[in-house]
């Protein structure tokens, strides 16, 4: 760069540190703990600014401290900063180049810090969701690229509304889960740039291009048939036949961990993290949740921490469970257990799945996921009148009787037992 504009100026500070040269960057023990954090947050921009900046910076008794900043909208594509102070001026340039850096940020740069900041101790598999849709919506989807290649403070409200409605038509039909999955990452990303204390944007511009998108290119998924989301008591004794059949061919426990959702009303990860000192007095302690990543020592949410008493039925499937453990010489702490070290010998995670949809194929029914296993144990309780409905709330690790309600209450009669109780309800 040159610089002979200015030939008869004392010039200061090109190689020395700037950090070192001003007291007022300095740590003391008498600082509140905000206070630190600002003067890390104002250390790190004046490096950075000194890495930046190509230009010498000058002194004189009359025009005080300045130097130049490169500046495309000026005639010369340079800008001349003046301050009273060597202080100031040093402020001014950490201002100065944190706003431009923060000019040329991408959506992938802002994705990468808003998922550090968005990482806790117990959320380590909704991370590993949101980088599957990152890959899959954003990384590999060719609609995505010139957004994820153009600096987020140049793109605008339109260009955001005409890429939405792109993906919304290109992966329709679009319902809300699947509409959170795609543009999830955008929201957390725009929700993070802009606030106050980041500031790579000025404002939330996916919240403005969101309203804006047509309603016609979402869809309401349709309420499920009873039938898909519950097993009938006829269906239920099939499996439970099939089951114990399937224990002299298959050397699983899939099959009897199968048996013992049904009686527990457990999450498939609570099921796979359970170990035998988890039984006490005849009631089981649920506090960890597993997959085949890891096992972690917490639940899905507060009230997922809960006991349940074991019924009869429960306690056989445990002695046929520590049989068929003995048998193939499992000695691990888990109840559930295989012959697998990567999975610390834990049955997997996909076991009762694949398990339970070739059941359901040789019933000649529709194929269901253990998780409606947990939705049939808590509707049959539902069904009860002896069984108060707070305690299936509490049964089910619910936060609130309004889930239990919602997602869990299904018709677990035959369409002719329906139409059977319906002509006796009815009859005069």
């Amino acid at each position: 760069m040159n610089n002979s504009d200015l030939p008869n100026n004392n010039i200061i500070m090109q190689n020395s540190d700037w950090i070192e040269r001003f007291p007022f960057l300095e740590f003391n023990g008498t600082m509140s703990e905000d206070e630190v954090l600002n003067l890390v947050k104002m250390r790190k921009a004046i490096k950075n600014a000194q890495k930046q900046h190509p230009y010498k910076i000058h002194h004189t008794d009359k025009s005080g401290w300045f130097t130049n900043v490169d500046d495309p909208s000026c005639p010369n594509g340079k800008r001349k900063i003046r301050k009273c102070s060597e202080e100031k001026l040093m402020i001014a340039l950490a201002e100065h180049y944190s706003e431009s850096n923060q000019k040329k940020v991408t959506l992938p740069e802002v994705h990468n810090e808003w998922i550090e900041h968005k990482k806790t101790p117990t959320n380590a598999s909704t991370i590993r969701r949101i980088e599957k849709s990152w890959e899959a919506y954003y990384l590999n989807e060719p609609l995505s690229q010139e957004l994820l290649n153009k600096p987020l403070a140049n793109i605008t409200v339109m260009e955001l509304r005409t890429w939405a409605e792109q993906l919304l038509k290109k992966h329709y039909p679009v319902d809300q889960k699947k509409f959170s999955r795609i543009f999830g990452i955008i929201k957390g990303c725009y929700e993070y740039a802009s606030d106050e204390d980041v500031n790579i944007v000025s404002e939330d511009l996916w919240s403005k291009a969101q309203k804006k998108l047509p309603k016609k290119l979402r869809t309401e998924k349709a309420t499920p048939f009873d039938e898909e989301q519950v097993f009938t008591d006829k269906e239920r004794l099939a499996i439970r036949q099939m089951v114990y059949d399937d224990l002299k061919r298959y050397p699983t426990s899939a099959g009897l961990q199968i048996l013992f959702l049904f009686e527990t009303g457990l999450r498939i990860g609570e099921v796979c993290g359970l170990k035998w000192t988890d039984i006490k007095d005849s009631r089981l302690y649920i506090q960890r949740q597993a997959d085949n990543y890891s096992v972690r020592e917490w639940t899905k949410t507060e009230h997922g921490r809960r006991d349940i008493p074991l019924t009869t039925t429960a306690k056989q499937i445990l002695e046929d469970v520590k049989a068929f453990n003995q048998e193939h010489g499992y000695m691990a702490e888990w109840i559930f257990q295989s012959d697998n070290p990567d999975f610390e010998y834990r049955l997997g995670y996909q076991a009762a799945d694949q398990k339970l949809r070739k059941l359901c194929k040789r019933l000649h029914t529709t194929v269901k996921s253990p998780h409606k296993i947990r939705k049939t144990c808590i509707s049959t309780l539902l069904d009860d009148p002896n069984v108060n409905d707070r305690t299936v709330q509490r049964f089910a690790g619910h936060s609130d009787i309004s889930t239990t309600y919602r997602f869990y209450n299904f018709e677990r009669k035959s369409k002719e037992e329906q139409a059977l109780a319906i002509e006796k309800a009815l009859a005069l």
